[in-house]
């Protein structure tokens, strides 16, 4: 149950998706059971098919982690079911177009459900101009098409809104907000993924660790925004100089991380010596050369986050005690 609730809090599609495919199993369900009481075949034949559909769309996204698809299984399964119930039933169905409406721009990016929602608004007037019984006359259907389109608008501009705010959130959660690079939660992530690699599929990866020499006495002697200066300049020339792969997250204050994917030991001891070669070379504070000390580890067998960071983090002392200006690198065989 801990899990559950857990993926429910760290995923908010699977939630949305979760909370719109449970509503539909709630209120398609007695509908299909009424019809069959009532011995409407063909409606317990439709409100089943959705019903099973919808338990469908649930499993993909709970087993198969697939909860986009499921939006869009959804989407277009419930317009397509909208659409043949108000052909059926125009009375009461037509009503049903409504909730659609709103269900689509809730579980699908707006763009899609807008494709969706006026493909199944065109099928459904297009029908209904051709065949008399499902609009009174034709006030009724520009009046029915004018509201869909209206809620539609608005619904569109909600689920707009509602995906910036979202995507927005998800960038501060997710990026240094100084310097436009991962943060640490974001490292911890990327990390993970690297040695589910590593242990699935042998994929080598390799970690630098870099801290800004001296950077007190930048801040003491300059100011912060001048130590700010500094870390978004550091972070430029980092990214500059590593390959389109590499990725680099600021671990907290000076201290930063670069990944690098599918690298050897040469590969991995070439990048820390340009990255201290570049940052000597050209990043100044106030007309005085600012320096890097790094240290690096590959990924080795039997190794978590904790472990190949501490290796890293070992040769990143061992390059302050040397002199700093320097990047070591952790050999399995020799600890440099």
């Amino acid at each position: 149950m801990h899990n559950i609730w857990s993926r429910l809090r760290n995923d908010a599609q699977l939630a949305i998706i979760t909370c719109a495919g449970l509503l539909g199993l709630v209120s398609l369900s007695p509908f299909a059971f009424y019809r069959w009481v009532q011995g409407d075949l063909a409606m317990v034949v439709i409100d089943s098919l959705l019903t099973l559909f919808t338990a469908f769309a649930l499993y993909v996204s709970w087993f198969h982690n697939k909860a986009a698809l499921a939006g869009q299984i959804l989407g277009v399964l419930y317009a397509i079911g909208a659409t043949i119930v108000a052909v059926l039933l125009p009375e009461s169905g037509l009503y049903w177009f409504y909730c659609v409406i709103l269900f689509n721009f809730f579980i699908m990016p707006p763009l899609r459900s807008t494709i969706i929602t006026l493909a199944s608004l065109a099928v459904l007037c297009g029908y209904g101009w051709l065949f008399a019984g499902v609009f009174k006359d034709a006030q009724h259907l520009i009046l029915f098409a004018a509201t869909s389109l209206v809620c539609s608008l608005f619904a569109y501009m909600f689920a707009w809104r509602t995906t910036q705010q979202r995507r927005r959130l998800q960038q501060l959660a997710n990026m240094d907000p100084l310097t436009g690079i991962g943060n640490r939660r974001t490292l911890m992530n990327e990390m993970e993924i690297a040695l589910a690699n590593y242990r699935r599929h042998g994929t080598p990866c390799g970690l630098l660790l870099l801290d800004i020499d001296h950077f007190k006495s930048i801040n003491d002697s300059f100011g912060h925004a001048e130590g700010d200066r500094v870390l978004v300049e550091l972070a430029r020339l980092v990214w500059k100089s590593s390959r389109r792969t590499d990725r680099l997250f600021r671990l907290g204050g000076e201290e930063f991380v670069l990944l690098l994917p599918n690298i050897d030991m040469a590969g991995l001891t070439t990048a820390g010596q340009s990255i201290v070669l570049t940052v000597a070379g050209q990043l100044r504070s106030c007309g005085k050369q600012v320096t890097v000390s790094i240290g690096g580890a590959l990924l080795e067998p039997g190794d978590d986050s904790i472990s190949w960071m501490h290796r890293a983090d070992v040769c990143l002392y061992q390059a302050k005690a040397a002199g700093r200006n320097r990047s070591i690198i952790h050999s399995p065989a020799i600890n440099h």
